[in-house]
């Protein structure tokens, strides 16, 4: 006598039904899983219609397979042939195996495979590699890759996720947008998935062996529609702006990645909380951290022209953002707090870069006279008679004398006078009360 009987265990029809009855019962319970979300994607509808398993096989075909062997049984349980019925046992057994497998690794958990599928089906085919540079200004000023968009964009399931904050968005957040993204992986593997689904190859982002990277477009897609700009502009300057405790020296890709990001603030900016006094404070020490360079780096820098012209630009936009008020007012503590900012930029010894006092007071002189606010006017003013104070006893250089910046502002404006183009009320303001009444 055996230790265990299998005849008489495949003809018990008892055990055969018990398995089906357990197999149906975890194939239905795939509904648990519709209660889950990755990144706004619904996690059971995924798994059933587009998680591949093994190459093109979907779970679904798996499903279906399943229970038609188990809804078949029920019609051959009564068949008594010995290897038919060992046959008809083996693939139950199979099929509770799996049910089983299913049950504990993809509907109780979220499945790390699964989750990796839902990355790359919203994340990859956004931008490819192309010989295209007809990027953002911004992007063109800090030697962005050759590149192009496709007609797929950045879907709402993830736009929505991410207007809420929180411990599992910031992680989600950092999974989606950060070092370890898909968005960063070239492998071979990933290459032959985008070159097969979307014709093209990957768009390719800087990677720094420091951990610093290209901030990438599919993150500014999210920043453009964001509830969160204010959370996620300084959680994405987090990320990419590399540990200061081991890599203090100055890093190209940290400039440029606050430059890009400076610049979609002024563009794209909509939110109210950028343009509280807490989130330039914050901002700030990001910029001080991106353009502080020692003489010792300097030195060894081939591209001193370039670098200077990347930090012209990236002031003159962090000025706009503090004082362009046209559009977005900003309140009365968000402007004193711009206005300690730039006297601590310029006055101050706070900034660390490449751009002399004088250089950054012309520039602050240039933004002054392009937005016409009265508020910067004054504080240029002030910020001005400080810088004759300090100076006193020193020669002031010649472009910062009282009737050089007279000169600088007159011509300036004679400039914009030149390029002024006429505007239609400008043009037909003086006509309107002749209009003619129309009669219907």
């Amino acid at each position: 006598m055996s230790f265990i009987e299998i005849q008489k265990i495949i003809f018990d029809t008892s055990i055969l039904i018990a398995i089906i009855a357990i197999n149906m019962t975890v194939i239905g319970l795939t509904s648990l899983a519709e209660t889950k979300k990755i990144i706004g994607v619904d996690y059971g509808r995924f798994l059933v219609k587009k998680y591949r398993i093994v190459g093109p096989v979907r779970i679904y075909e798996l499903l279906v397979l399943f229970a038609v062997i188990n809804v078949s049984s029920l019609f051959f349980m009564f068949v008594q042939t010995f290897t038919f019925r060992l046959v008809h046992f083996i693939l139950l057994t199979v099929s509770l195996v799996f049910a089983i497998y299913y049950f504990f690794a993809y509907i109780i958990s979220e499945n790390r495979q699964v989750k990796k599928q839902i990355y790359e089906d919203e994340l990859l085919g956004l931008y490819f590699e192309s010989d295209s540079f007809r990027h953002q200004e911004a992007d063109v000023l800090t030697k962005m890759s050759g590149g192009s968009r496709t007609s797929k964009k950045l879907s709402s399931n993830i736009i929505s996720y991410f207007d809420t904050y929180n411990s599992d968005s910031q992680h989600a957040f950092s999974e989606v947008f950060g070092k370890q993204s898909i968005i960063y992986d070239y492998s071979k593997k990933i290459r032959k998935k985008i070159k097969k689904k979307y014709g093209t190859s990957p768009y390719i982002y800087r990677k720094q062996p420091n951990g610093i990277y290209d901030i990438s477009y599919e993150y500014f897609q999210l920043f453009r529609s964001s509830e969160q700009q204010f959370k996620w502009t300084l959680e994405i300057l987090r990320i990419f702006d590399g540990d200061r405790s081991i890599n203090q020296s100055f890093d190209l890709i940290r400039l440029y990645n606050f430059s890009r990001i400076v610049t979609h603030l002024n563009l794209f900016g909509h939110n109210e909380s950028i343009y509280n006094y807490k989130f330039i404070e914050y901002l700030v020490g990001y910029y001080y951290h991106a353009t502080a360079i020692t003489d010792e780096d300097l030195a060894h820098r081939e591209n001193a022209p370039h670098l200077k012209r990347i930090e012209k630009y990236t002031y003159q936009q962090l000025v706009q953002f503090m004082f362009d008020v046209e559009d977005h007012p900003r309140d009365a503590a968000f402007l004193q707090k711009a206005f300690t900012i730039s006297e601590d930029i310029i006055l101050n010894d706070k900034y660390g870069g490449v751009l002399t006092k004088e250089e950054l007071l012309l520039l602050l002189l240039d933004k002054t006279v392009e937005l016409n606010n009265p508020l910067l006017k004054k504080f240029f003013t002030v910020i001005l008679n400080k810088y004759y104070s300090q100076m006193k006893g020193m020669a002031i250089p010649p472009k910062l004398k009282l009737e050089q910046i007279k000169r600088h502002i007159r011509e300036y404006q004679q400039r914009i006078e030149r390029n002024h183009v006429i505007s239609m009320e400008e043009l037909f303001e003086s006509n309107e009360h002749r209009e003619p009444a129309i009669v219907f």
